[in-house]
């Protein structure tokens, strides 16, 4: 039972320290996790530990693997074995390429100091949701190095717009997130990665259960339906049609064998063309 206690101890206080680390109080913490604060200050003083299937969530919010908060992983990576730096050094080396980044000079920094451009980006994720286009979390910064009202848009380090504008107006943030949105459905191609195209076909399974459990994974691995889509993506296609690419490609896969990744490019985009009328509605409902 004391060892048992001393876990959650330390579960407790590592959750505190990760919380402040993100600047949430415990009331704005609990309400994303959607708990009281009385519950979670009791994880925090260890007197109670959360379920299982809530990690996975206060993960996500606190940015940390469950390794950390857990207390599971031991290797060390600094001479000291300061937890600390070794987080930061974690976090960077996760952080370095990300998916997308909105970076700007200091005249744009203005805009960017309440939460009003969150709303607006979480109002064009919407938008792209409709055309089939799941958005990665946008990591937004200032960048000193860039001219003071110079803004960029980057995947992967990658640069896939930029501009500097002629002057800042009240509509400046609103222009910012729409070049964003436009290069997000410019390059989407570029920007989906793998880990994305599993949150697609695992939504998708709601509305087509038989088909994604059947075919995605067991048939066709999420590294090959990555590969399809970006070629279906090249050629002007768009994501709303993600179902029907999937069945075309489990089907070909089943009748054909190993298929090169341009061919079944090939069949899908013969499959889909001439059918923009068939579902005038449709979207992923992300």
């Amino acid at each position: 039972m004391e060892k048992q206690a001393g876990k959650t101890e330390f579960f407790g206080s590592r959750l505190a320290e990760c919380r402040r680390e993100k600047n949430l109080t415990q009331e704005e913490f609990s309400n994303q996790l959607g708990i009281t604060p009385q519950a979670l200050s009791k994880w925090e003083r260890g007197l109670s530990a959360p379920d299982l299937f809530m990690i996975s969530d206060i993960c996500n919010i606190l940015d940390v693997s469950a390794d950390y908060l857990l207390g599971t992983k031991t290797g060390k990576i600094t001479e000291d074995g300061n937890i600390k730096v070794q987080k930061e050094i974690w976090s960077n080396l996760r952080n370095n390429l990300d998916a997308l980044q909105l970076v700007f000079g200091k005249e744009l920094v203005p805009f960017f100091m309440d939460n009003q451009f969150m709303e607006k980006i979480a109002k064009l994720r919407v938008r792209l949701s409709k055309e089939g286009i799941l958005m990665p979390v946008v990591r937004v910064s200032d960048q000193l190095s860039l001219g003071n009202k110079e803004f960029m848009v980057l995947s992967y380090q990658k640069i896939l717009y930029r501009e500097v504008l002629e002057k800042t107006e009240d509509n400046s943030l609103d222009y910012v997130i729409d070049k964003l949105g436009e290069a997000v459905r410019a390059n989407y191609a570029e920007i989906i990665n793998v880990d994305m195209v599993k949150s697609l076909t695992d939504n998708l399974k709601i509305k087509y259960p038989v088909l994604i459990e059947s075919a995605v994974q067991e048939k066709v691995p999420y590294t090959l339906l990555l590969d399809v889509i970006r070629g279906f993506l090249r050629r002007g296609n768009s994501l709303v049609y993600l179902p029907k690419i999937i069945e075309i490609a489990e089907r070909e896969v089943r009748e054909h064998g190993s298929m090169q990744v341009s061919e079944l490019v090939e069949c899908i985009a013969k499959s889909v063309k001439g059918t923009e009328n068939d579902f005038p509605n449709h979207s992923l409902q992300i």
